[in-house]
């Protein structure tokens, strides 16, 4: 695995940000996080939010619960967890929790040019699923604020389950993982499995020794996922078949989310001691 470090290693200081940069670095041990945290300050507003480019595709300086629950990801990932980051994140998601317990967009980022699946009502559940995730994991202390989202959801389960969006399913696949596997807790995981499974490979029993699509892979890196924990080796081998000549992985949302790739790649590789 060595060589596959060294290669993503010099894809992601080519092609990296000065914060996805100093993020590998302090994943092997070069940066610390004093440094890392003046790296990914300048994305956080002053009211606690995160916008500006740190969600690549919204480049606004209107916090969004979107991108807030992207910068809990890396705070919780990079070990970021007693900054002022999180401590002004809470405060920032305890003053916009909106009355049913859910986060949403305000309509001054619509000042700005927005992707299709950010703005006010849409993806109201993917946003709120995905910072309770985050939230839970960071253990943050305000149970009113966690339980008014855990409620949101459940609220919201009988409608979205008849359907079978993706990001959905992902957004409450991420959040009831938090949880006790309680019969309810269970009946929403199935769902949302299902869900994230496409209709051909539900169709047709794994072959043994298959290896796992790569794309479960880097979305499981990406949510940081339990289920990691017993596919190692399947995780490994998918991470040493897929790298490409440049150092990087295939990845469906541009380069800058392609180095990220790289760099959660990276600090897998650290914590099983394969570099």
């Amino acid at each position: 695995m060595q060589q596959i470090y060294e290669k993503a290693r010099d894809y992601i200081m080519q092609n990296g940000t000065e914060l996805q940069k100093t993020a590998m670095l302090q994943v092997v041990g070069e940066a610390d996080s004093a440094t890392l945290t003046s790296a990914l300050a300048p994305y956080q507003n002053s009211d606690g939010g995160w916008a500006n480019g740190l969600e690549i595709e919204y480049q606004g300086s209107v916090s969004t619960p979107m991108t807030t629950a992207a910068a809990l990801g890396y705070i919780t990932m990079f070990g970021l967890n007693e900054t002022e980051l999180l401590t002004a994140t809470v405060t920032y998601l305890e003053q916009t929790q909106q009355h049913n317990g859910s986060w949403d967009d305000v309509e001054a980022m619509t000042q700005f040019q927005i992707p299709d699946y950010m703005g006010p009502g849409k993806y109201v559940e993917f946003k709120t699923g995905m910072l309770l995730k985050w939230l839970k994991r960071l253990q943050v202390q305000n149970q009113k604020m966690l339980d008014s989202a855990y409620q949101y959801l459940l609220d919201r389960f009988p409608d979205v389950s008849q359907g079978s969006d993706f990001w959905t399913a992902a957004a409450y696949a991420n959040a009831f993982s938090e949880y006790p596997p309680t019969d309810e807790h269970q009946r929403i995981l199935q769902w949302a499995q299902q869900a994230l499974t496409p209709p051909e490979a539900q169709q047709q029993a794994p072959a043994e020794n298959s290896g796992l699509p790569w794309m479960m892979i880097q979305a499981l890196l990406h949510d940081d996922s339990y289920l990691l924990v017993p596919m190692k080796e399947q995780a490994l081998a998918s991470i040493r078949a897929n790298q490409l000549p440049t150092g990087g992985w295939p990845h469906p949302f541009g380069d800058y989310n392609a180095v990220w790739a790289a760099v959660l790649v990276v600090r897998y590789l650290k914590i099983h001691k394969q570099i």
